[in-house]
């Protein structure tokens, strides 16, 4: 299956899209602790702290600069959730490693005592990551894929810089400056 195929197929079946990113407590069993959507124009449509049910870790902070005074005046998951679900109803959501992102936000319904829900049937998701991964071409003969490259990686190769990496904002500008790239690359 070609990521890159899919990614610009989408793009232009849709014309417009949603990017996503978030900052979170951790890698598993962890909570959102900042997310954001721009449009497919750089337009924010949401960008917030988001107050975890859990203390967030220092390791996280080391990497994000998120605390937990930062976040505890900020909604919790419940009321942000609501808006991201309205923002990306029946669209195009492209996120630079979409299965962590979607994980943390089941992560985060199991954190605010929700159940299950299908954000795949809610939205169309599509990973712009693996679409990177093939289109830099460094193929694993072990994990018999395209190898991932992080977010700074893929916006240096398209001469863009991510000022404040490791904010969803910045990551979200990030992603959409990989995705411009990849269009044009295949002009």
């Amino acid at each position: 299956m070609s990521y890159l195929k899919i990614l610009r197929e989408a793009i232009d079946a849709y014309l417009s899209f949603v990017i996503l990113d978030t900052e979170t407590t951790g890698l598993y069993n962890a909570e959102i602790c900042q997310i954001a959507i721009i449009d497919h124009q750089a337009n924010t449509l949401i960008d917030t702290l988001v107050r975890t049910q859990n203390p967030i870790p220092p390791k996280a902070t080391a990497i994000h600069g998120i605390t937990d005074e930062m976040v505890a005046a900020a909604p919790d998951w419940l009321a942000v959730r609501k808006q991201v679900l309205e923002i990306i109803d029946s669209k195009l959501v492209l996120v630079y490693n979409v299965v962590f992102d979607r994980h943390m936000m089941h992560s985060s319904d199991r954190a605010v005592g929700l159940e299950e829900f299908s954000y795949k049937t809610h939205a169309n998701f599509v990973c712009v990551m693996e679409a990177y991964a093939e289109y830099a071409g460094d193929w694993s003969e072990y994990h018999k894929s395209y190898t991932w490259k992080t977010l700074t990686v893929a916006t240096q190769r398209f001469g863009f810089t991510i000022d404040e990496a490791h904010t969803a904002l910045a990551d979200c500008h990030g992603t959409l400056a990989v995705i411009n790239g990849l269009m044009k690359a295949r002009k």
